[in-house]
């Protein structure tokens, strides 16, 4: 935190420069945190323990600039009110807990208690190549184990997860995240509930062009198993 601090002080003097319309000496650091510091550049932040979380959020304050959100976050269940008041996304795992010390306290209804703060913001999040090809099951993951606290949420809230919050913490919701007029949107057409493990992906569009569908072979993507079968080329 010392070494925090004694950065964001150091690009103070470079970010009045640039409030008083002059030229500061050009220094990478100095012109990343005054673009920091003037709400040009959003934060994301990794961030276990909910201490580190607190700390970090007493430093956006001193220096008056805004957390978009923590990633990994396993004990953002303890601060879950301090961060929805702060405005604050959590992108986080279903169930990833335990793997090393600051992770140690994580549960499975994270997730879910994050987002059950009052303007809560919760983000499903995977590490792994596998995990983020299947997020709408990782979501699942967490609408049952929050079901076993009697925390029901459904699934037209938990999509949220997904899109709309994940613009959030990027700053884009407003040109991207939810199906509305004017908005950037790729959609995806299922065959059932998106968090069961037997829906399909069947149509999707994207820019309003359809790019994939499972009744096509000519909209599906050509990998080598099946090169030369079904008069593939």
């Amino acid at each position: 935190m010392a070494g925090f601090r004694e950065a964001f002080q150091g690009a103070e003097g470079h970010r009045r420069q640039l409030d008083r319309g002059e030229t500061p000496e050009p220094n990478l650091r100095n012109e990343t945190l005054a673009g920091v510091m003037r709400g040009d550049i959003t934060v994301n932040i990794h961030c276990y323990r909910a201490d580190e979380m607190a700390q970090m959020i007493d430093l956006s304050r001193e220096f008056g600039f805004k957390i978009a959100s923590f990633h990994h976050a396993v004990e953002a269940y303890k601060v879950a009110d301090l961060l929805a008041g702060e405005n604050i996304c959590g992108a986080l795992w279903a169930d990833w807990w335990g793997f090393k010390l600051e992770a140690y306290d994580g549960i499975e209804e994270n997730i879910a208690l994050v987002d059950r703060a009052p303007g809560g913001c919760a983000i499903v999040h995977s590490d792994s190549s596998e995990g983020i090809q299947r997020l709408n099951q990782e979501a699942a993951k967490v609408i049952a184990s929050s079901k076993r606290v009697n925390i029901d949420i459904s699934p037209e809230h938990a999509i949220r997860w997904l899109t709309s919050n994940a613009a959030k913490a990027l700053r884009i919701d407003d040109r991207t995240g939810s199906l509305q007029a004017g908005k950037m949107a790729d959609v995806v057409v299922w065959s059932g509930m998106p968090f069961s493990t037997y829906a399909k992906a069947e149509k999707v569009y994207i820019d309003g062009a359809l790019l994939y569908d499972r009744g096509n072979r000519a909209l599906q993507p050509r990998v080598d198993f099946i090169l030369g079968q079904e008069g593939q080329p």
